[in-house]
């Protein structure tokens, strides 16, 4: 009968097809096996598994290490070889002094995932340095202020809505472009002298409603005295009010001691046209 030969048809090409991938099913668990096999049993290739672990390793340490070798004043001018083999360091090139081979050898040693040291580097006073790479260093540091202060101001909400560019060289940064009053120019001084690292401040910034919010004598005295007490780096700002008045600069708040307190009053008296300074710090030294 044409249907029950249909059907019978139908029948055997199920039962095919089931079987089909069973035979694939055995296969894919025959392959996995002697893979897996292999692996466990062959100490080739395991060592050979191990090679490229290791191998990619000992690259990342090669590249912390001349990384920071390159981020030393003492060190960067000179071209040092560096290569790892299973966590080992071997240095190699010319130096100018044992100084400089102990300073490299300390900051390879001191570099993480470095196992052993091997320092072989030569001295040579007569070694020239390269000019290239002598101020790298500094370079990066310039580069790792400027992000910060950059992030910084961004990060104000007083600030936010300005555009203020930001350039650094040799860690004295230069704020320039506009603010909306001299408040915010003010406070964008103290966000950048509070980034670590800055050493100076220049502020080419421009005030676009600066006549419609013109500042007293005694608001710039204040400001003024403000600026070289952040300059010194020394001095909790955040906690020290400063005010003036004709010339008489009071300064109020906490600082963490006398010599804090002392400094404090040594150099606001340096700023031209203060006259006297009434010094109501309050330190923990004293009662």
């Amino acid at each position: 009968m044409p249907e029950e030969e249909e059907l019978k048809s139908s029948g055997n090409d199920e039962r095919g097809s089931g079987k089909g991938i069973l035979v694939l099913v055995l296969l894919l668990l025959l392959v996995v096996g002697a893979v897996y096999y292999i692996f466990t049993r062959n100490s080739s290739v395991q060592n050979a598994f191990h090679s490229i672990q290791e191998s990619t390793q000992d690259a990342a340490t090669t590249s912390r290490v001349r990384t920071a070798l390159l981020l030393s004043k003492q060190v960067s001018p000179f071209d040092i070889k560096v290569q790892t083999i299973q966590g080992e360091v071997t240095l190699e090139g010319q130096v100018p002094s044992e100084q400089v081979k102990t300073v490299a050898g300390a900051i390879a040693q001191d570099t993480s995932s470095v196992k052993q040291l091997h320092n072989n580097l030569s001295v040579n006073p007569s070694i020239e340095r390269n000019p290239d790479r002598e101020h790298l260093g500094e370079r990066v540091a310039d580069l790792e202020i400027k992000t910060l202060v950059t992030d910084a101001l961004s990060k104000n909400a007083e600030l936010a809505e300005n555009h203020i560019t930001t350039e650094v060289k040799g860690r004295t940064v230069t704020l320039g472009g506009t603010v909306q009053t001299v408040s915010q120019k003010y406070t964008a001084d103290q966000v950048a002298w509070q980034v670590p690292g800055v050493q100076g401040l220049t502020d080419n910034l421009s005030v676009s409603n600066a006549q419609a919010t013109p500042e007293s004598a005694d608001d710039k005295l204040a400001r003024r005295v403000e600026f070289e007490l952040y300059s010194t780096k020394a001095i909790p700002m955040k906690t020290v009010q400063i005010h003036a008045d004709n010339g008489i600069v009071t300064l109020t708040g906490t600082v963490l001691s006398r010599a804090e307190k002392l400094l404090a009053e040594k150099t606001a008296k340096s700023v031209e046209g203060v006259r006297r300074v009434v010094n109501s710090l309050a330190a923990p030294e004293e009662p």
